[in-house]
């Protein structure tokens, strides 16, 4: 049996996982805009400095994802029986899911397009057929999983059943 202090441990590890991820999320929206924005200026300097900021994002990502999976099973430990089967639960859990293969998946495979556009030619990324596509399905996903996180958000204050 998990004691309380150990549970409220795990609970605390848990929401600084899913405000580092939701943070770094909405951070990530930002700086890709601006890196955009400095794209079509043609500010070389400034899009290579946030090129490589965006790419550094991803690792808070993955140690957000971490801190949120280890201290969640560690809760479910304690409150499986609780939590389990109750609705919202479940529908986080879903939502969960999403923001893994949104966050983790689809915007890590974008980036990897994203890079291999700026690597051709970044001078010219502004005008590039691929980049358009990219830009817009960079900014879809970002907008997805911060509709995600509020939705996490949402149920783990209400909590209905």
């Amino acid at each position: 049996m998990m004691s309380v202090t150990f549970y409220h441990a795990a609970l605390v590890l848990h929401i600084i996982g899913i405000t580092m991820m939701a943070g770094t999320s909405f951070i990530d929206f930002i700086t890709f805009r601006t890196f955009c924005k400095a794209c079509a200026a043609d500010d070389a300097a400034s899009s290579l400095v946030l090129e490589n900021y965006l790419y550094k994002l991803q690792r808070f990502l993955g140690i957000g994802m971490l801190l949120i999976l280890i201290s969640g099973v560690t809760m479910m430990v304690k409150l499986h029986e609780v939590w389990g089967g109750q609705l919202w639960f479940r529908i986080k859990m879903g939502l969960l899911l999403l923001v893994i293969a949104n966050g983790l998946g689809f915007r890590r495979m974008l980036g990897a397009r994203l890079k291999k556009i700026v690597l051709r030619d970044h001078s010219a990324i502004a005008i590039n057929e691929g980049w358009v596509a990219v830009k817009r399905n960079f900014i879809l996903v970002q907008l997805i999983q911060l509709l995600l996180f509020i939705l996490i958000f949402i149920l783990s204050v209400f909590k209905f059943n």
